[in-house]
C-alpha cells in the first residue's frame, strides 16, 4: 500500500515554508512566494557508428533554474543591501540558501540546500492606482547547484 493511503498521512501543504540564507543570520527572508527550484537534465543526440536507422539520447549536464523569491517591498532590509552591491556595485558575495517545507507542526518535512546564490534580477510588481495591493519585489538569484537534504 502506498504512503498516501496510510492511516494517519497528511500530503504536504505548499503554504507553509522557509527561506534562510546560510551564514547570514542578519539576512530578512520572509517571502509570499518561491519558484524556480528545477533541474533540468538534458540529453545530446549521438549517431551509432556507421548505423543511420536511430539516434542515441545520452545524458547531458544537469542544468538549473534560476530561483525567484517574491515578497512585499521591503526597503533599506540586508537582504536588499545584498542585492544592490550586486546588481548595482558589481560586487558578488555568493550565498548559500536553505529552502525548508514545514509541516503543520513546523518540523521540517524536507529541505533543499541552495548552493553559491547571488542575485542576477530584481522586479518590481505592476503599481496600479486602481487597486489595493502591496508593492512586490521579485528576486532571481542564480546558483550553481541544489541538493535535497531530507
Amino acid at each position: 500500500m502506498s504512503d498516501f493511503f496510510q492511516e494517519g498521512f497528511m500530503p504536504p501543504t505548499a503554504f507553509y515554508f522557509s527561506v534562510n540564507f546560510r551564514g547570514s543570520p542578519e539576512m530578512d527572508s520572509s517571502f509570499q512566494e518561491v519558484s524556480g527550484l528545477k533541474i533540468d537534465l538534458g540529453t545530446k543526440q549521438r549517431t551509432a557508428g556507421g548505423d543511420n536507422s536511430f539516434v542515441q539520447e545520452l545524458p547531458n549536464i544537469p542544468t538549473y533554474s534560476n530561483l525567484i523569491l517574491k515578497r512585499s517591498l521591503i526597503q533599506n532590509s540586508n537582504l536588499d543591501m545584498w542585492c544592490k552591491n550586486a546588481i548595482e556595485n558589481f560586487e558578488f558575495d555568493p550565498k548559500d540558501v536553505r529552502l525548508s517545507l514545514l509541516g503543520a507542526d513546523g518540523g521540517v518535512l524536507a529541505s533543499w540546500n541552495i548552493v553559491k546564490a547571488y542575485p542576477v534580477s530584481w522586479e518590481l510588481s505592476l503599481l496600479n492606482s486602481t487597486s489595493n495591493e502591496l508593492a512586490i519585489a521579485a528576486l532571481e538569484l542564480k546558483y550553481r547547484l541544489f541538493r535535497k537534504e531530507s
